[in-house]
């Protein structure tokens, strides 16, 4: 074929774009496999306080339970198609639901060695983040919020889970859903997503029913889980807390015993 032939030519160049895209790619790759290997590894956690806190793990001999945190997992990952999402999860009735399934959902994310997680405790009235950080709380999610001169480093904190941090929510605030309805907070959520590329971001915030907050968050979020205690929600409250969340945003059900 002659190489001066204009369709020789076209398909030369397209090949070569491919292969310039296609380096590229490994390249991003490897940098961020050499970022997730060079992270701090903390003091992990044992098998008895992986089940002291019930969080699952690799190994667990409820194979049952964790394949379902997986399945949980790949509708995400299907639902996003990318490595770089923000998960909203919200109990439908009661606030203390779904802070060990949001925690145990970043967890599932993370037990891939090619990623990281980051759990966000955006419930100041049910505080989940000390149950799984073992150095002391100075500050949280609401204190940076509320100060100009905290930054982001000043309130991640590691857990006893390989690459899985954790943002505390900083304690109570009567202004709460002021605080989150601000343009620092959306800056906030966009820095963590835009900063971490490779890392999965679940924020637990309060239950739809119960409060405001989860409908202001929701906005942040590429998706929306809702957790439903057994037996203790009607459909017209499910349906009710998926119009608050944005049908858009909603992403499933998991039916919490």
């Amino acid at each position: 074929m002659d190489k001066k032939d204009p369709y020789f030519q076209d398909n030369f160049d397209g090949l070569v774009e491919q292969s310039d895209e296609l380096v590229k790619k490994a390249v991003m790759g490897h940098k961020k496999l050499e970022k997730i290997k060079n992270m701090p590894v903390p003091t992990l956690w044992s098998q008895d306080e992986f089940y002291e806190k019930k969080v699952v793990f690799t190994g667990m001999r409820q194979r049952q339970l964790l394949n379902a945190y997986r399945e949980v997992r790949i509708k995400l990952l299907k639902k996003s198609q990318t490595d770089n999402m923000v998960v909203l999860v919200s109990s439908v009735t009661d606030s203390s639901t779904s802070n060990n399934f949001s925690f145990n959902l970043a967890a599932t994310f993370a037990l891939d060695p090619h990623k990281t997680a980051l759990f966000v405790d955006c419930n100041p009235y049910n505080p989940s983040a000390e149950n799984y950080v073992a150095t002391p709380i100075d500050t949280g999610l609401t204190q940076y919020l509320t100060d100009d001169n905290i930054r982001i480093e000043n309130i991640i904190y590691a857990t006893g889970v390989e690459r899985l941090r954790v943002i505390p929510s900083g304690g109570a605030s009567e202004s709460a859903a002021e605080i989150f309805n601000s343009t620092r907070m959306q800056r906030f959520v966009a820095e963590i997503k835009e900063r971490y590329p490779d890392r999965f971001i679940v924020l637990d915030v309060p239950s739809v029913q119960q409060s405001t907050e989860a409908r202001i968050l929701s906005r942040y979020c590429d998706h929306a889980l809702l957790l439903v205690p057994f037996g203790k929600a009607v459909t017209d409250e499910v349906l009710a807390a998926v119009d608050a969340v944005g049908k858009e945003k909603f992403a499933g059900v998991v039916f919490n015993y």
